[in-house]
């Protein structure tokens, strides 16, 4: 079974409504068979056992992957591109996905370059990120930015290093 409580404005505890709960309150709807749990600022995603990738709360920028910016209240299955997946990540208004062939996948908002795309432009369904993403071994998300270990022990990251959250030696964001 799947319980929240806190702040529940934009419905990211999965109840029908956004009322906030001050107790754990479970979550009835879709919220069955749960294998992980991954939460946003405000949007929470989960991977099911059968695979299957649910989501909920704020989606102003498509950050929920289901192709448009309506807010969700209970737990929605995300279908496009979201199959075969080893690991979920969430940002303040992003989300990823790892798979298990090594593909990295992104959605939401992209206005410092967090999904690593080359460019600045939200998207509202996983897109493919195709540069410097091969041998990928696992994803971070921060608030504007992102992180990525490869096999072969190196990191990469892209989005908002406006204080040098990128590792970088500077104070810009990368795309």
């Amino acid at each position: 079974t799947l319980w929240g409580c806190g702040n529940n404005y934009y419905g990211q505890l999965g109840l029908g409504n956004n009322t906030n709960k001050n107790t754990f309150t479970q979550a009835t709807t879709n919220a069955d068979d749960i294998k992980s749990i991954y939460c946003g600022v405000y949007h929470t995603i989960i991977l099911k056992n059968d695979g299957t990738l649910w989501g909920c709360g704020y989606n102003e920028f498509g950050q929920l992957g289901l192709g448009d910016t309506t807010n969700r209240y209970t737990f929605t299955q995300i279908a496009t591109n979201a199959d075969n997946i080893k690991q979920v990540c969430c940002g303040y208004t992003h989300t990823f996905i790892l798979k298990n062939d090594g593909t990295l996948w992104g959605c939401g908002r992209n206005n410092c370059g967090q999904l690593g795309l080359g460019d600045t432009t939200n998207r509202k369904i996983f897109t493919e990120i195709i540069t410097n993403v091969d041998d990928v071994k696992q994803v971070y998300c921060g608030y504007y930015h992102t992180i990525i270990s490869k096999n072969n022990g190196t990191l990469w990251s892209c989005g908002n290093g406006g204080y040098g959250q990128l590792g970088l030696g500077d104070a810009k964001d990368r795309t």
